[in-house]
């Protein structure tokens, strides 16, 4: 149950077996369990069905369903996906949390920026409203870039007031994307650097699917990161899985 976006994954077996989104609403139960009876019914089981748990903002929210904290749940659907993972970073709708792992999947340490919305869904979506492009497209638009702007700051108020002004000066909204990116890539390396765990780095979150951004979070850091097939629904794998008792 995210800020921005509701995500629900069926486990079952030792494997993913569905997952989908709904936006997240004031009221979510009835949208949150409508969408768990379409997963469950693509999997072939009848509507109603299954244990479920809730992580997130509005964990509290779902009637029934056990609870855990977002770092319980990215900790076990990170070991769950990718049981090498050594440091999680969760780019989510309205905060950066980095979650260190221990060989046998503890969580030993985290880290969390949720005072600065650098970095977070909601702001890629504002910086998206003021270039006037889809906030899905925001990967996609600056691999055609030659430059990256420079934008001069990471404060959202001020960074949407720099995107206008390059706007007006007619540079091209690709290459303000991938100055956008970079920023924000900068930003996360930066945690990655001070916490400066040695292993695998997996990415979560919303803005995880930005292949602009892990593109230039993988040049500042000079290695590769693991990039889960839905990094989305890492969390909500965890939840799942923890019902099985897996760690």
């Amino acid at each position: 149950m995210g800020a921005l976006w509701t995500k629900i994954a069926l486990v079952g077996d030792g494997k993913v077996l569905a997952t989908g989104s709904v936006r997240s609403t004031m009221r979510p139960a009835g949208p949150a369990r409508e969408l768990a009876d379409v997963l469950l019914g693509k999997a072939g089981l009848p509507p109603g069905g299954g244990r479920m748990a809730a992580t997130g903002v509005g964990r509290k929210n779902i009637p029934g369903a056990s609870q855990l904290t977002d770092l319980m749940a990215f900790s076990r659907g990170a070991r769950f996906l990718h049981p090498a993972a050594r440091l999680i970073v969760d780019l989510g709708g309205q905060g950066v949390r980095l979650i260190e792992l221990e060989s046998d999947g503890t969580m030993s340490n985290f880290t969390t920026n949720e005072k600065c919305s650098t970095g977070t869904g909601c702001f890629l979506d504002i910086m998206a409203a003021a270039l006037g492009v889809d906030p899905a497209h925001m990967g996609t638009a600056s691999q055609n870039a030659r430059e990256p702007a420079v934008i001069n700051t990471s404060c959202t108020v001020f960074a949407e007031s720099e995107v206008v002004t390059l706007v007006a000066k007619k540079r091209p909204k690709e290459e303000i994307v991938a100055g956008l990116n970079e920023m924000v890539a900068k930003k996360v390396v930066a945690m990655i650097n001070l916490a400066g765990t040695k292993g695998d780095v997996l990415l979560a979150g919303g803005v995880a699917m930005n292949a602009g951004v892990v593109a230039a979070i993988e040049r500042a850091l000079g290695r590769k990161v693991v990039l889960p097939p839905e990094p989305n629904m890492v969390g909500a794998v965890g939840a799942a899985v923890s019902l099985g008792g897996s760690r």
